[in-house]
């Protein structure tokens, strides 16, 4: 069961956030994790992220992911992105609590959506293996760029 968190703190920057459960902390190459958001500012310069938290005890240094976007013109576009998660030493690059580490990916810095409508996002574990474990949830976040 995916679980879905929409934070609506005093983050006045915040577009949209949303993180959504990895179910038992392993992430099936098959579970492909969909975000869907409308937007009708084209004006303002953005930042989108991805969130994601592992456990201390996630096997790699790194992860690689695909991204499907459809835009609400209905152009397409895939993309593979890969975070460094760890640095050579073995220090996380996320922030820690306890035995959770939360990283943030910036994908975009100062773009813009270019048209007003529903834009769609799905990402897709790329590792070798079927089952990640360890990845506790997954999500985006789009603020504007000061």
């Amino acid at each position: 069961m995916a679980i879905l968190l929409i934070f609506q703190s005093c983050d006045s920057n915040r577009i949209y956030e949303e993180n959504l459960a990895i179910s038992d902390n392993s992430w099936n190459k098959d579970d492909i994790k969909i975000f869907e958001f409308d937007v009708a500012d084209t004006l303002s310069p953005l930042n989108v992220y991805i969130n994601l938290r592992t456990t201390v005890d996630y096997p790699y240094s790194n992860i690689i992911v695909f991204m499907e976007s459809v835009y609400p013109n209905g152009i397409e576009n895939k993309d593979t992105l890969e975070f460094i998660l760890a640095q050579p030493d073995g220090k996380w690059n996320g922030e820690s609590s306890g035995t959770i580490i939360e990283f943030q990916g910036l994908i975009a810095s100062g773009g813009r959506f270019s048209t007003q409508g529903t834009y769609k996002f799905s990402l897709q574990h790329a590792m070798r293996e079927d089952d990640l474990n360890e990845v506790v949830d997954i999500g985006m976040r789009v603020e504007i760029k000061e």
